[in-house]
């Protein structure tokens, strides 16, 4: 039980800690922009744009569900309509609550259909790595390269890919494989040689898969890019969507950084910084960058609204009580 409480304590002061973190970033960025021209752009958006920045987020979604599947699908056969609907409660779980605890609330639901757990977290970490590795060694070189005006930046992309192509060559030969898993059980590093061992499954006996995840990847980062530039045009901020496309996705990076509060005030933060930096109107962009951050609180909220009633629907037709609520 101490070792409970202990857990308890920690959780609280790491959310107290996000929670001050959130308050500092909001503050430094309010007190960076003019407050005036914000509340003006602010309360009247282009509601077309804003309508598009609202379907082309539920085509952001489609896909990062798509590609999870993918990989999963190789793995272990589960339908994509239920597949789905666990994914869109665990990523609504996810806007209130640290990145990992909704990937380990996806990995939970999927013991319904019969899938490991142990078995949906290595696949999660290789879509993750996919996912940071995109955002890291593409669209952040990228980012850069608008920011200083040089191309040397796609050196870094070049080598990512090199590495992954050493990678392929090296899985594909048995003595490789043998020494590093005997290399990880001598260090008792399960999580790793659990990651490590799906990926070269998906690597040897699923590469379309793989291949798959990783071609819906990128299309969910120019999915990303979409959104925002359509937040963009609500808060009448027009300019080309390379220099959107390519920030999108490198502050997103800031999202997976346990700093704030699911992202809050430090995604924010790092747009207005980047996206001024390339010649954007500040107020547009927080503006923007504020239209998202709503409509992803309201969306989670009514995915985790939906599921409750969902439950309770189903619970009252298997005959079971309700679910009461804790005082």
């Amino acid at each position: 039980m101490t070792g409970v409480r202990r857990l308890l304590r920690h959780r609280r002061w790491q959310w107290g800690f996000r929670l001050l973190a959130t308050a500092v970033f909001l503050v430094l960025i309010l007190r960076a922009i003019d407050l005036d021209e914000f509340r003006r752009v602010a309360v009247a958006p282009d509601w077309l744009p804003l309508a598009g920045m609202v379907l082309s987020a539920w085509v952001f979604v489609l896909i990062g569900g798509l590609k999870f599947w993918v990989l999963f699908r190789a793995l272990t056969p589960v339908s994509f309509r239920a597949f789905m609907g666990y994914f869109l409660v665990a990523t609504a779980l996810g806007t209130f609550t640290p990145a990992t605890l909704g990937d380990f609330s996806l990995a939970a639901l999927l013991r319904r259909e019969g899938i490991p757990v142990h078995q949906s977290v290595s696949a999660m970490a290789v879509d993750r790595v996919v996912t940071v590795g995109m955002y890291a060694a593409l669209f952040l070189p990228l980012t850069l390269g608008l920011l200083l005006g040089v191309v040397w930046v796609w050196w870094i992309p070049a080598l990512v890919a090199g590495a992954g192509g050493l990678v392929l060559v090296l899985n594909g030969r048995p003595a490789v494989r043998r020494a590093v898993s005997t290399g990880l059980a001598r260090l008792r590093l399960g999580i790793l040689s659990d990651f490590l061992a799906t990926t070269s499954d998906l690597l040897r006996k699923h590469p379309l898969h793989l291949l798959g995840n990783i071609a819906l990847t990128l299309l969910r980062c120019v999915s990303a890019g979409v959104v925002v530039q359509f937040a963009l045009w609500a808060a009448g901020e027009y300019q080309s969507f390379l220099p959107v496309l390519y920030t999108t996705n490198s502050i997103s990076l800031i999202n997976l950084l346990p700093i704030s509060l699911a992202g809050l005030g430090a995604y924010e933060g790092g747009g207005v910084v980047l996206f001024t930096r390339l010649g954007f109107d500040g107020e547009r962009v927080f503006a923007a960058l504020m239209y998202q951050r709503i409509y992803i609180l309201l969306y989670s909220l009514l995915m985790l609204a939906l599921s409750r009633l969902l439950i309770e629907r189903m619970r009252r037709w298997a005959g079971l009580p309700a679910m009461e609520q804790q005082p």
